[in-house]
């Protein structure tokens, strides 16, 4: 099976995040591999880049060379699948043109959705909305990451019959450690973005009984922001650490007991850093946003983790004041929150996943 992967091949965000990994582990003798990068013409950083007109600038530039390297490619040779991420926006007039390339050359097509704006984008009459209709009517398969959008996506008739879920995945390699946890130490690992819900983070550890290590990139104005907000507390009780590499994030939950992304972020869509704090036994706080919600839900339908309401430095405390007086309880919600992971998300299944809906297409 020969597949063409759409894929931004460069940047820090969370698809190339899942991009590094998808194109180091997945090809193998039956699916091979040309990829084409869809990285944005000019790299995101926060702040400015957070913007719709930034989005949309950047898109478009790109849009015109990936049309032309994927045709390019197209004519070279036969291929049976495109396999293209997408981050919606303005980026579904590129989705759309590359999807009526691809019936040009009698080539099958996914649109891999990584973002969990979904439902709000396809209900919208405006020129989102339009977009994200018309591209979607061109692809065979649609894949989405959370059980909101599929759902959506299953209510509308032309639509329904070609979505699927497919969730994120990480590699599970140790054993469950239920190790009775004091809930005292709190990590924040991330971009640092204040709509990842950073700031409402650092004031309630403020307010509470913990210690805060703050883990990822940020601009300049927000790292300011955090000490100048942290007070007293920087390098006491409240640390800035910068940007980690992956291993060495993941390296670092280990000596935490709670992972908080307490995000509202608009195009948050699976935050891998939560699967790998549920898979390292570690509580996650975070909002009901996207993927999150599915996440942090068990496989009886309880809560393996705290939701907390967006932008609330209250709901934030009250979660780790309920960690810290009922200790024994959060500590079952974290063992329910492995056993999610290792069933859901462990990279053996979503790959098989994956597979399957290639054999199915073709």
């Amino acid at each position: 099976m020969k597949i063409i992967g759409l894929f931004p091949l460069t940047g820090n965000g969370g698809i190339a995040s899942w991009t590094k990994k998808f194109t180091k582990t997945f090809p193998d003798e039956a699916h091979q591999f040309t990829f084409v990068d869809v990285s944005p013409s000019v790299p995101r950083a926060g702040g400015l880049s957070e913007t719709f007109l930034f989005r949309a600038f950047s898109g478009l530039t790109a849009m015109f060379r990936i049309l032309r390297e994927l045709k390019g490619v197209l004519k070279k040779d036969k291929y049976d699948i495109m396999h293209t991420t997408t981050s919606g926006n303005i980026g579904s007039l590129r989705d759309y043109c590359v999807a009526k390339l691809c019936k040009k050359y009698d080539v099958k097509s996914i649109m891999h959705c990584r973002y969990g704006c979904i439902t709000e984008d396809i209900q919208s009459s405006g020129l989102v909305g339009k977009l994200l209709r018309k591209s979607m009517n061109e692809f065979d398969q649609i894949w989405v990451l959370d059980s909101r959008s599929y759902n959506t996506l299953k209510g509308i008739e032309n639509l329904k019959d070609k979505v699927y879920l497919t969730p994120n995945s990480i590699d599970v390699t140790e054993e469950m450690n239920p190790v009775p946890k004091k809930y005292k130490r709190v990590a924040f690992i991330g971009n640092l973005y204040p709509t990842k819900g950073l700031y409402e983070l650092v004031d309630a550890c403020r307010l509470t009984d913990v210690r805060l290590d703050i883990i990822g990139p940020g601009s300049d104005e927000v790292v300011a922001n955090v000490k100048k907000m942290a007070g007293e507390k920087l390098d006491k009780s409240i640390f800035i650490h910068g940007r980690l590499s992956n291993l060495e994030a993941v390296k670092f939950m280990h000596d935490v007991d709670i992972v908080a992304l307490p995000t509202y972020y608009p195009w948050e869509a699976f935050p891998i850093s939560i699967i790998e704090a549920m898979s390292l036994t570690r509580m996650v706080i975070s909002c009901p946003r996207a993927a999150v919600k599915d996440m942090l839900t068990d496989l009886e339908g309880k809560p393996c983790g705290m939701l907390v309401e967006p932008k609330s430095t209250v709901a934030i405390v009250e979660a780790i004041n309920w960690c810290q007086t009922y200790k024994e309880e959060a500590d079952k919600m974290c063992q329910k929150a492995y056993e999610k992971v290792n069933t859901c998300y462990r990279k053996e299944v979503v790959y098989d996943l994956y597979r399957s809906l290639y054999a199915k297409l073709v």
